[in-house]
């Protein structure tokens, strides 16, 4: 079964076994997120809560506010929730239409073209 991973972002931590890896980024909207995670196992790393709470009710999956750090799994799908207008330093209410998504696959080496 794949493993769909939510995090907040992308830290050189997430790969500690690793000295080269090629990222594909890639925006997607809500009914291709829903689609992603169709028949997945759903992980969740991100910890603001009102964000998860969207995540929970577009998903109709129960995931909590995490603290953990994630340490990448080969064939993970990684999605970086994030917000399309940031607000630092304050707790924010947010909606669906407020969520910034993006599919990250990593491979590890380097690609060149």
């Amino acid at each position: 079964m794949k493993r769909v991973v939510f995090v907040g972002g992308i830290a050189p931590s997430m790969f500690p076994s690793y000295k080269e890896l090629t990222l594909y980024y890639r925006r997607v909207g809500i009914d291709e997120l829903k689609e992603l995670v169709k028949d997945a196992e759903v992980l969740n790393y991100v910890r603001h809560g009102s964000t998860v709470k969207v995540l929970s009710e577009i998903l109709g999956k129960q995931l909590t506010p995490s603290t953990e750090l994630y340490v990448w799994r080969e064939d993970d799908v990684l999605v970086v929730v994030g917000l399309k207008k940031p607000v630092r330093g304050q707790e924010v209410e947010v909606s669906a239409e407020d969520l910034d998504l993006v599919v990250v696959r990593v491979f590890p080496g380097r690609w060149i073209p």
